[in-house]
């Protein structure tokens, strides 16, 4: 039914209890509008990337230091047998 032949409705329209649209936008459209979110993805990010950083900057000494200074450690375990366990 409508007024005067004018297309406007004379009921309102029945509003959705959900709206399918919005819950299926995903979390990187949520995260891309909000600048809070944008800001904490970025700094999980650098987060991640740092201790990645210290685990193989760790990894690296590891291998490298008794590669190059395998005598000297030996000879540094044998003076100080408690501390070269």
């Amino acid at each position: 039914m409508t007024t005067l032949d004018h297309r406007l409705t004379a009921t309102s329209p029945v509003p959705r209890v959900s709206s399918p649209g919005r819950r299926a936008r995903g979390v990187l459209a949520a995260v891309a509008e909000n600048a809070y979110l944008r800001l904490f993805a970025v700094l999980v990010v650098i987060a991640a990337g740092a201790a990645l950083l210290a685990v193989g900057i760790a990894v690296v000494i590891d291998l490298i230091v008794p590669l190059f200074f395998g005598e000297q450690l030996a000879a540094l375990a044998a003076l100080f047998p408690r501390i070269g366990g």
